[in-house]
């Protein structure tokens, strides 16, 4: 039988592990929280180069797109019937599931040869590429003339509505792409500048259904948890037994 002193002892262990049990959850809360925010997001182009490991085959160009980063006046060179793959700079850290929903490109772009005013056309698609460098792609492809060559000028593809992306996923591992490609019948090169200064950088915004890519696993969140409570609750008894 335990004496009143050893009972308080116990009471007090009770109280603290509760509590310390509630400030992991709470913190686990939080990082779920985090880690599951969904809603638009916005990938800025870059020319930087991409590891061999996810280059996608079909491929002139293997680049990143990076959120919240606006460098200098990257230019990109295509020859005619080249493309580039613009890819998230993180991998999707399990499935992530993209409903339907209205998705932004924006990018500008300066056709070489004076005379390519309705000749060549810049399409873009949106997909993924896996951890083979296979290239998947979801949109069906819409394109847009030069108007103005020799002279910057925005292709802007907010056409990606509701019919034209719909609901994919992206597998564990592998990243979110764009592809912007430069149509077979150009009569010369087409460059694009990702962040060409004084306008906005090029760019690609998910559809407000974005679930948070690249979200993590709530079921390893959620053995981490329990591991830490379990943990601290042993290190606790330990201490009391002392």
């Amino acid at each position: 039988m335990r004496t009143k002193k050893e009972e308080e002892s116990m009471k007090m262990c009770r109280k603290s592990l509760v509590k310390w049990g509630t400030i992991c959850v709470l913190c686990v809360l939080v990082l779920v929280a985090t880690a599951s925010a969904s809603g638009q997001q916005t990938w800025n182009f870059t020319n930087n180069e991409i590891s061999a490991s996810t280059n996608c085959s079909d491929a002139d160009y293997n680049v990143s797109m990076m959120k919240g980063l606006e460098g200098g006046d990257y230019t990109i060179t295509l020859a005619k019937g080249e493309r580039v793959w613009f890819y998230a700079d993180q991998v999707a850290q399990c499935g992530v599931t993209f409903p339907d929903g209205k998705w932004n490109v924006s990018y500008w772009v300066k056709a070489l040869n004076v005379s390519e005013t309705g000749k060549g056309r810049v399409y873009t698609r949106i997909g993924y590429v896996d951890a083979n460098g296979n290239g998947n792609l979801m949109s069906s492809s819409s394109s847009e003339a030069i108007t103005n060559p020799q002279n910057l000028e925005e292709i802007v593809e907010d056409w990606f509505k509701n019919n034209d992306v719909p609901s994919f996923t992206v597998p564990e591992g592998c990243r979110l792409a764009v592809e912007v490609f430069w149509g077979s019948s150009p009569l010369g090169s087409l460059e694009i500048h990702c962040n060409p200064s004084g306008k906005p950088s090029g760019n690609v915004t998910s559809p407000s259904s974005d679930p948070g890519y690249p979200i993590p696993e709530l079921s390893t969140l959620m053995l981490l948890s329990l591991g830490l409570i379990a943990l601290l609750g042993y290190v606790h008894l330990k201490k009391r037994d002392k």
